[in-house]
């Protein structure tokens, strides 16, 4: 009995050697600005990142399979069970010298039995190999499901930045026309324009105040929806910084280079497809396993028992000690037929990797074709950038010689106000092209791998 129990220690001792600790992405600590202060875009995607359900969700399915994983491992492992009894007989029941007697008696026994799995046809193995490769993927699963969120942060941060720039075109416009309003009263009092032209630029100085409040109340409810995406409390007080995106900066984001080159750099390094591939192999896994069925497997069994009864005149010690018996044993299990089940186990998972394999060729189209498109609106956005540029340059010219002509009064308000209306214009057109740049740009890094910094 001795041997027997070490035998099962050691077998235990073996099996929790052999596991191995399996080491799962965490997120940063949970950062979050000081109160009041500004949110960059890093702080935002942490945040987000601690916070958003999905990711938080896909977080329990690797902690699911790493359980998997644990349970597959330990599988190599004996199992052990005990077992005691006690009974109350009354009439004719078996004695402790084994023979039947008339008398009420009381009897008790106590067992140990354990089983090792010696061989299973390599099932073992290849549960253990395909609960790693779930594992893996469900790791790249979680790594996608970040920078998802990532990307949608980056969008609505940029979509902040976007709307406060158009707030500051609305107010230096909002300042031009106050200027001009004072300008026309001046005009009118000194008998250069009449009284009409006063109340036209009125009119117009309350558009674009009307402007002004609804480009502010764009600028709020921008903030709400990225403080809500973050899944914040409350967006009170909630605001972001602004980094600084000159033209050199900009000029610096315009590292296109080829489509081959960033679908080489994106098969390597997208989560999707490396789950996708991880997935392919666990297929393939399964096919080995459902044919280890076709093997017999070999066990080994041990155990200890012993009985006592109270009608016996030695002690209670003495019958736990003498009443003992002890059994060693290896079973085989021949698989003959079992109604084709396990031809029909092995051609589903046949047919599971075939239709694994076109879910990767799937994957990797939807990835090439998203590329593609990338990098052509990355070119044409930077394109509309420049443009943009331009134009605005050609449009404060044109302003300049309009308010010239509006200060000496040799102008109509309807051409002030025209030359005015181009140049916002064309402010906004600027501001709309740049930030379209800088998210083509962005998306762009994210196919190469690169982090979502601005």
């Amino acid at each position: 009995m001795k041997r027997i129990l070490l035998l099962l220690a050691l077998c235990a001792a073996w099996g929790l050697r052999a596991q191995t600790v399996v080491g799962i992405d965490t997120p940063a600590p949970l950062r979050e600005p000081a109160a009041g202060a500004p949110w960059t875009l890093d702080d935002c995607i942490a945040y987000a990142l601690q916070n958003n359900i999905d990711v938080r969700q896909r977080s329990l399915q690797v902690e699911q399979r790493d359980v998997e994983l644990s349970t597959a491992r330990w599988s190599r492992l004996p199992s052990v069970n005990a077992s005691i009894s006690g009974n109350a007989s009354f009439g004719r029941a078996l004695s402790s010298d084994n023979t039947y007697r008339d008398n009420n008696q009381t009897s008790g026994s106590f067992g140990v039995s354990g089983s090792l799995p010696i061989f299973q046809g390599m099932r073992i193995n290849r549960e253990i190999e395909g609960s790693k490769l779930d594992l893996e993927a469900a790791v790249q699963d979680l790594r996608r499901a970040r920078e998802d969120v990532s990307v949608r942060v980056m969008t609505l941060y940029l979509q902040v930045l976007f709307t406060r720039e158009l707030v500051g075109v609305a107010e230096r416009q909002a300042e031009l026309s106050a200027q001009q309003v004072e300008r026309s009263r001046a005009l009118v009092a000194a008998g250069k324009q009449p009284e009409s032209a006063r109340y036209e630029s009125e009119a117009l100085a309350a558009n674009d105040l009307s402007s002004l409040a609804q480009s502010r109340n764009e600028l709020q409810l921008a903030l709400l929806n990225l403080s809500q995406a973050l899944n914040r409390e409350s967006a009170a007080g909630f605001d972001v910084a602004a980094p600084a995106l000159d033209s050199l900066s900009l000029e610096s984001l315009r590292r296109l280079g080829s489509v081959d080159e960033v679908y080489a750099a994106a098969a390597d390094e997208r989560p999707h497809l490396r789950a996708e591939r991880l997935r392919l192999r666990s297929s393939e896994n399964n096919v080995r396993i459902a044919r280890s069925a076709l093997y017999p497997t070999i066990s080994a069994s041990g155990g200890y028992g012993t009985s006592i009864y109270d009608g016996d005149p030695d002690s209670f010690w003495s019958q736990f000690r003498h009443k003992s018996s002890e059994y060693v044993g290896v079973s085989m299990s021949i698989p003959i037929f079992n109604r084709r089940a396990t031809r029909n186990n092995i051609r589903s998972a046949q047919i599971a990797v075939r239709n694994q394999q076109l879910a990767l060729t799937q994957a990797e189209l939807a990835l090439r074709k998203e590329i593609e498109q990338a990098w052509y609106n990355a070119d044409a956005a930077y394109v509309k950038f420049r443009t943009a540029e331009t134009a605005l340059a050609s449009a404060r010219v044109a302003f300049a010689y309009a308010e010239q002509k509006a200060e000496a009064g040799r102008s109509t308000l309807y051409d002030f106000n025209d030359a005015k209306t181009r140049v916002e214009k064309a402010e906004a057109d600027l501001v709309q092209a740049k930030y379209e740049f800088v998210f083509r740009a962005k998306i762009l890094d994210y196919y190469r791998g690169e982090p979502l910094r601005l």
